[in-house]
């Protein structure tokens, strides 16, 4: 995704939406392969302040991933806002050389940084419902699905000591 600013550059006060859309390849995350279900979904409001460009922007997509408890795949929606300062690369003060970001030959690359505010975006753990119940630890049984026959009698042997514990009340 690039953005041609030259004639914001031209005009100082003046502003410009655009309306991007682009396929994303795979992305990895946290050991998981997440796919975008539809490609991603940019609006972006860029204003010339004279010292830099703010960008204003909004994403949108969708990713498939799998769920931590039960492991089965599922869509997540990702609705996200974000600003960034950008400054040509050319013109940037020390100060703006470590906050803004920089651009080169009138264009914004877009791509890196709507990655980035994806990432930021996800959960640490993929949770499809918030009643999910996960597998059982022994057979790996989906519960969600089926209800096993392992019972609770199954303890591993390392903890169970912990089974004659009782809380004091």
């Amino acid at each position: 995704m690039k953005v041609s600013v030259a004639q914001l550059l031209r005009d100082e006060g003046s502003s410009a939406n655009y309306d991007l859309l682009e396929e994303f390849p795979p992305l990895q995350f946290d050991g998981d392969d997440l796919t975008f279900e539809s490609p991603v979904h940019v609006t972006l409001r860029v204003s010339n302040t004279g010292k830099e460009l703010l960008a204003n922007g909004r994403v949108q997509t969708r990713v498939r991933a799998h769920c931590s408890r039960c492991l089965e795949e599922m869509g997540y929606p990702l609705d996200l806002e974000y600003e960034d300062e950008w400054v040509s690369a050319v013109k940037a003060t020390d100060d703006q050389l470590e906050n803004a970001l920089l651009f080169e030959k009138d264009q914004i690359e877009l791509n890196e940084r709507i990655l980035e505010q994806i990432v930021l975006a996800l959960p640490m753990k993929f949770i499809c419902k918030p009643e999910c119940k996960g597998l059982c630890s022994h057979c790996g049984t989906n519960l969600n699905q089926a209800k096993c026959s392992c019972g609770e009698e199954n303890i591993d042997p390392r903890l169970a000591e912990l089974a004659k514990w009782h809380p004091v009340e």
